[in-house]
Formats: structure tokens, sequence, C-alpha cells
């Protein structure tokens, strides 16, 4: 995006700010009300998910609230505008939408749909209110008024007024750069005093309040098509804020590691951290010591701040394994790191227990057992041991028969969680087979967001990952796993950066989301007797201790 729109967006949400009674919270623009109804059709017939078609439909019809679509241009902009009174306790209609709709008329087809509508109409000043409506779905009351072929409504008077008073910026404001169906544009500080109890409920995993309000500018994008369901978010730190330095700290992954991921990954994710203690004021509580297991307690000079995980089969088709390469500018720091693995405190209920080194040529690998320790109660918990989660109880399973490898070899350190063995055929070669499409440029070329430039990029192949982690499962038979489906092209998500800005972008395929469907509709049959087979015999393992 040009820096005109840009400080033209700053003005106007300092405008609308300094008015007393309603304050600014996002505006929401779309191409045309015709492009969401063709993409939502597109999108919904292709990813097997008919009822997203009805959905989006009925969400806009809640939100621009028009009996028909008589008199108006269906193949112009569209804008929803939501504002709040900071005063008033949350309520239905605070914060509140105002619909800016173009008309083919100077109004007067669409009056006649609303009177046809509803049983009785006031007129006050410029607006008009209707009530009493036929059919009892509809809202009972709408105000709406028109202005420069436009019609604007809202189930608020206040907030109608407050968009009436300020209509010639909303109609004036310069489109917003980021593509897709849905384009919006958000006052951060305002979103991050609304969104309080949602953010609380993420805290472990981030402070989305403190993120939120080191945001200058914040705008966001949803995209319903054939191909694809995308998320993009853009956003632009405040000078000298925490998000400021940590985009300052951003570069782009070392090219050659884009060609390192084997074909057959079921994820991957690749990314720079030089200065990791930058994302610190962003981070929650709950920071999980299994998925960087060494790349926290290695000191900054010894490593390049690159990172790549993925996920991929082992050699033999039966069995799974994480593997995570850290290049590394001083090997002898990083093999000290991993033999003072088991001498570390285990933190975030996971601890590591030495088991033996062996040798794989001329690399030593050093092989430590994982223990998930039980989650601890909370404060206001009954007395006793807390009850493990769903999630714990799977990553217990999960991790019944593996093993933590760590090797450093051709200038990488390497960790693999995995069956034991299964890190010799991941040791990096001394350079990586160029690829013809890394991914990079594919996630770059796919995406309208993003370039290949990518500070952070990943993919994930979620239909193949349940359908092989079902595979392998001792008691499946092959008959069971002839009935899971494949999948699809799978999600892609990048990260670009241009100064103080930000632009991140998730891209679904919708033959990954109709593969899951399938799998779902298919194999839940097999997934419910396999998983109950499953926890049957953990269950048969916790018992057998206390018979002893």
């Amino acid at each position: 995006m040009s820096v005109t729109p840009w400080v033209s967006i700053a003005l106007l949400l300092t405008t609308f700010s300094c008015r007393a009674e309603r304050l600014f919270v996002g505006i929401l623009e779309a191409d045309s009300i015709q492009s969401i109804h063709y993409g939502a059709a597109a999108f919904s017939r292709i990813s097997d998910l008919p009822l997203v078609q009805e959905q989006v439909q009925a969400r806009l019809a809640q939100s621009l609230l028009l009996p028909a679509y008589t008199g108006i241009i269906s193949s112009d902009p569209v804008k929803i505008v939501q504002s709040v009174d900071a005063d008033a306790p949350p309520a239905p209609d605070n914060p509140a939408n105002v619909a800016i709709i173009p008309l083919a008329d100077d109004g007067t087809a669409i009056r006649q749909v609303f009177a046809a509508a509803y049983a009785r109409h006031e007129t006050q000043d410029t607006f008009t209110l209707y009530e009493s409506p036929a059919d009892t779905n509809r809202p009972p009351r709408v105000a709406m008024a028109v202005a420069d072929r436009h019609l604007f409504t809202s189930v608020s008077l206040p907030a109608l007024t407050w968009a009436w008073q300020n209509r010639s910026k909303f109609l004036e404001a310069p489109a917003q750069s980021l593509p897709g169906t849905f384009r919006i544009l958000v006052n951060p500080q305002r979103m991050a005093d609304l969104t309080g109890a949602r953010s609380a409920q993420a805290a472990g995993i981030v402070d989305l309040g403190q993120l939120l309000r080191t945001c200058e500018t914040l705008s966001f994008s949803f995209t319903l098509e054939g191909a694809a369901l995308a998320l993009t978010v853009r956003a632009t730190a405040k000078q000298g804020s925490a998000l400021d330095a940590l985009l300052a700290s951003w570069r782009v992954p070392s090219e050659p590691l884009w060609h390192a991921v084997p074909d057959n990954a079921f994820f991957m994710s690749l990314g720079t951290a030089d200065r990791p203690d930058l994302w610190t004021p962003f981070l929650g509580t709950q920071r999980h010591r299994l998925l960087a297991p060494i790349s926290d307690r290695l000191p900054p000079p010894a490593v390049t701040g690159d990172r790549l995980d993925y996920i991929a089969p082992t050699r033999n088709g039966r069995g799974l394994c994480w593997v995570q390469l850290l290049p590394v500018k001083d090997p002898d720091a990083a093999r000290v790191a991993i033999r003072a693995l088991a001498d570390a405190d285990g933190t975030n209920s996971v601890s590591f227990k030495h088991l033996r080194q062996r040798e794989s040529g001329e690399t030593a690998i050093e092989t430590y057992a994982i223990t998930l320790k039980p989650p601890e109660p909370t404060q206001a918990a009954a007395p006793g041991p807390a009850a493990p989660s769903l999630s714990h109880i799977l990553l217990s399973l999960l991790l019944k028969r593996a093993v933590l490898e760590c090797a450093v070899h051709n200038g990488h350190c390497v960790t693999v969680i995995g069956p034991e063995g299964a890190i010799d055929e991941h040791l990096p070669p001394v350079t990586f087979a160029a690829r013809p499409l890394p991914l990079n440029r594919r996630i770059g070329g796919q995406d309208p967001a993003l370039t290949p430039e990518l500070t952070f990029g990943g993919f994930l192949r979620a239909a193949e990952l349940v359908r092989h982690t079902v595979t392998i499962m001792p008691e499946i038979k092959p008959e069971q796993a002839r009935l899971l489906p494949r999948g699809g092209d799978g999600a892609t998500f990048g990260i670009v950066h241009n100064g103080r800005t930000l632009t991140a972008s998730l891209r679904v395929q919708s033959n990954e989301i109709a593969a899951l469907q399938r799998l779902n509709r298919e194999g839940r049959a097999v997934l419910q007797e396999v998983f109950f087979q499953i926890f049957a015999n953990q269950m048969m393992d916790m018992k057998k201790p206390a018979a002893q």
C-alpha cells in the first residue's frame, strides 16, 4: 500500500476518535454484493461445504438490513462501518453497524421496498425509522437515510446519526489495498478494549491485547473463492514500540533452507529469530519446551537465527517424526547444549532423560526419553492432581514410543522426535539439492497478498497427516485404512515485512477442506474405532502398575 492512503486512513481514525459520542471500531468493504455471492457459491461447491453459502447470505442480509435488493447496485462497492458508545454497556446494538450501499436511483425504489416490508414508519429530519415488520424474522426496527446515491441502514439510530455526520469521510475514503472478498480496517486500540475477555482466554499462548496496542494501523481481509479460503492481516507498528523493535530484527531466511524440506513432509515452518528476546512481550506463559528443546538453550552468537521445522513419515512409512534444523556458527556450543538437556530444569510439563549415545558415521547422536508431566492444579481447583486435558492425553499417546534424538551435523543442530533411529535419514547433506519451485516462491506466487521474500513461511497437509497417523497405528487393519480418502493441496502460511509494516496470510485450498470433509464423513467409523482401542489400551496400561 502506498503512503498516501495510509496517511488518509490514519487521519480518518483520528477524526472519528475525536467525537465524544461514539468511537470508530472498524470498517468493512467489499468489491460488490455480487462478488460476495459468487465467491461464496464457488467456495461452497468445491470445498463440499454447502452451508457456507447459506451462512454468508444470512450474515450479509443481517448486516445490510435490506428487505430486497430492488433499487440498489449489486455490482458496486459496499461498506459496513462499526462504532461503539464507550459510555454505554455492551448490548445487541452497542457496538452497532451501519451499512453503506450504492443506489441505482435517488432512493425512491428502496423506500417503497421498506414501506412494503414494515407496517409503520416515522421520519425524523433526514432519517426514517421503520417498525413492525410483516416478516418477524426481520429486525423489529431499522433506521435508514439516503445521501449521494447511497443508502445508510442500521438498527441503531445513534450509530446511523454518527455515520451520517461523517458520511463524506466514509464515501471518499481510499479503497484498501489488501486483496480479498471482505476487507476490514479497524482501530487497534478500540479492538483491544472490545476483545478483552477473548484475549484473556488466549493469554497463555499470546498477549493479544499487548500486540494490538502496539499497532498504529491494523487491517485484515477474508477471501472466499473457488480455489481457496484465505485470511490476511496487515499491521503497522507504532514507532518505537516493542512490535517496531521486533520487526526491525526480522530478515529473510537463508535461501538453501527452502530447499531442505522433503517432498513427503506433512508440515513445514521456516523463519528467523535473531533476537528471540524481542518476542517476550507478546508471548503468554505456556511455552512448551518440547517444540524447541535446544534452541532456547543456545547462546545467540552460536546460531544464525534460522529455524526449520517439519513433520515427515519415517523411511519405512510406518512412523512419523518431527524434525528441527538450526544452522549453527559454533558447533561446540551446540554439542554442549545437547549434552545439558538432561540436566536442564523440566519446564512446562516436559523433561528429558538421557538414554544413550551412539555414532552414525562420524556424527555423535544423543538419545533422550521424553516424559510429559501431569498438569498442575490451578488455584481454584480442588485439592489433588489435576485431570489431564484431551490434548495432554493425545500427546502422551503419540509420544509413547518416541524418543528425542539430537546431533550436530554439517553445520546444523538437528533434533528429531520420533522412533529411535529416525534421525539418521534426516541428517542434512553438505548442500541441499535445488528444487525448481521452492516453497517461498510457491507461496508468493499463489497468494496475491505476499511476495517470495518471506520472513516466515510454512505449509500443512492436514488431511494427509491425519490419514498417515491413523494408518500407522498398530490397531488399524488394512481394510480400514483403504476407507480413508486422500488429502487435497493443503494450506500455506507466509509473512512478509517492509519497514514497520507486516503482512501475514493463511491460505487453505478448497480441495483440502473438501478432503477433510470426506475424511470426517467416510472415515468417521474407522477413526472412532481406532481411538476407542487406543484409549482402552491406555487405560489398561495405567492399571498395570497398581496390580503388581
